[in-house]
């Protein structure tokens, strides 16, 4: 579980959100905006402390209920899928 703020672009749909739950293959996203299953949508995650934002240049909705969403992250922006997976692997490697 995580709690960064992103900003979603799709057309025709600009806003913010905070992604709450984070893998490498997606993730779960609060926020206003519509987002009906099968939406695309371009997310900026903007990380915690001085890393770089991580950008996902086409991520899908599998589900939507209420002001949250699942979306399946299907391409990546740059290094961003590397830039990723060392930030989960730091996560899982600090201690609770």
């Amino acid at each position: 579980e995580v709690n960064y703020p992103v900003m979603l672009k799709a057309e025709g749909i600009d806003g913010t959100g905070t992604v709450t739950n984070l893998t490498i293959t997606g993730g779960e996203i609060e926020s206003d905006l519509p987002a009906p299953v099968g939406t695309h949508f371009r997310v900026h995650i903007q990380l915690s402390g001085a890393r770089n934002p991580i950008d996902i240049a086409v991520a899908t909705v599998r589900w939507q209920r209420d002001h949250r969403f699942g979306v399946e992250f299907v391409r990546f922006e740059g290094n961003a899928k590397a830039q990723l997976e060392e930030m989960l692997n730091q996560s899982d490697a600090s201690p609770s």
